[in-house]
Formats: C-alpha cells, structure tokens, sequence
C-alpha cells in the first residue's frame, strides 16, 4: 500500500468519525461539509476528492459504519442464547436494539426517522441496506423454528395476492427462504416491535408512562406466545 492509499484511507476514516460525532451531538440535519471540514482540517472542497457525492454519500458511509457496529451488537445478543431457544434468539436483539435506541437516539432517528435533507437521495439506499442486514438478524431464527416446529400463518390461498407477492419479493431480495404466509409473521413481528421502540424514543408515551420496558416485555411475550414459544421466555435480569 503506497503513503498516498495510507492517506486517503485515514482522510475517510477521519471525516466518518468526524460527521459521525456531528450527528450524534446535534444531530444528522446540522450535518454540513463546512462542519466536517472545519473538523477534519480541509477546506470543503478537498472533501469531494474523497467522497465526490459530498455530503449524501458521507451520510451514507457513516449510516454504514453505525449499522455494522449495530448489527454486531445484535448478533451478539442472539449469539447469548443457544439455537433451540428460539423465543430468547428472537427477544434479545430486540431488547438490545431497543436499548441501544435509547440511548443513540440521534443514530436511532439517521437510520429509521423522517429522511433527512442532508442525506438526500441516498436515504431510501440507506433505508433499504439496512432492512436487509436486519433481515439477517431475526430471518435465521424464524427460518430454523419454521423448518423444525412451525407456527400459525395465514394459508397462502387466503392472503391478498398483493402481500403474497411482496412477501416472495422481500424473501428473495433477503434471502430469507419462508413461504409467504411465514414471512407475514415475521415481518407483522418486527412491525409491532419496532413501533413500540419508535413510541418510546420519540416520546410519544411520556409523560403518562414513565418507565415502558413492563409494556414492551408484555408485547414480546404476546408475540413468542402467538407461535407458541411461550415455555422459552425469560424475563430480563435486573
């Protein structure tokens, strides 16, 4: 590797961690390239050499860099528990992305929130990305309890045909291998989930409820219920 490569990957390291710190203090929409050239020590225009989408394309770069340490987190919430409890394989990495929300709100609102101006185009990219990595998070557990035990689902001849086709798009463009009416359930699963999440992290349950995690937990154990896990949930540890 010439000095030359060794610098370009330090500017682009540089200016990742700089836009990243931006977004996490003042959030995405007080992203700008001045910030990040003031930051990093350039002028905005030594920016583009590196990144010559300017600043969608940092957004961009940064959402990767915050869903490969997310994803990472989650897998290894999955990871704590063994593969035939398919309940806590499914509740832990949502108690962890739950948690993480909470307390990452700002990268919380970059990658599911209003799309933002500073993004641009690149946000629907950015979205769909990380509907995919999170597609390999959950889609294995519900892959294996499908394959080995199976769950209620809506027989495919009863579904609108219109959700039966997005469900078989959704599982080629993942690689998620349900049928349909599985898929269905797994998605209505992450649907609910992730509202409850979204509720609590923009406050729209404050101030009626001031600790929501007995709410949640009551939404997870209806859910691993429904697919008759019920026997596998744990409560979290205190």
């Amino acid at each position: 590797m010439t000095r030359r490569d060794r610098l370009r990957i330090q500017m682009s390291h540089d200016v990742r961690a700089i836009a990243r710190e931006i977004i996490t203090n003042e959030g995405v929409e007080a992203l700008t390239l001045a910030e990040i050239a003031r930051g990093v020590g350039v002028t905005p225009a030594a920016l583009y050499r590196h990144f010559k989408d300017g600043l969608p394309e940092i957004v961009s770069r940064v959402a990767e860099d915050v869903v490969d340490d997310l994803v990472q987190e989650l897998q290894s919430a999955v990871d704590s528990y063994p593969a035939d409890n398919f309940a806590m394989r499914m509740i832990a990495p949502v108690r962890a992305l739950r948690s993480w929300a909470i307390t990452h709100q700002p990268e919380f609102n970059l990658l599911f929130g209003t799309p933002s101006a500073a993004a641009g185009d690149a946000h629907g990219e950015l979205t769909s990305a990380w509907v995919r990595r999170l597609a390999a998070i959950w889609g294995p557990t519900f892959v294996q309890l499908w394959t080995e035990r199976g769950f209620p689902v809506h027989a495919e001849d009863e579904m609108d045909p219109r959700l039966r086709q997005q469900m078989l798009d959704y599982g080629a463009d993942t690689g998620v291998d349900l049928p349909p009416g599985a898929m269905a359930v797994m998605l209505s699963c992450w649907r609910s989930l992730y509202g409850q999440i979204a509720l609590e992290v923009f406050g729209h349950f404050a101030p009626l409820f001031s600790d929501q995690e007995p709410m949640f937990e009551l939404l997870m154990q209806d859910l691993v219920r429904s697919m008759g896990l019920g026997d596998q949930y744990q409560p979290p540890t205190r």
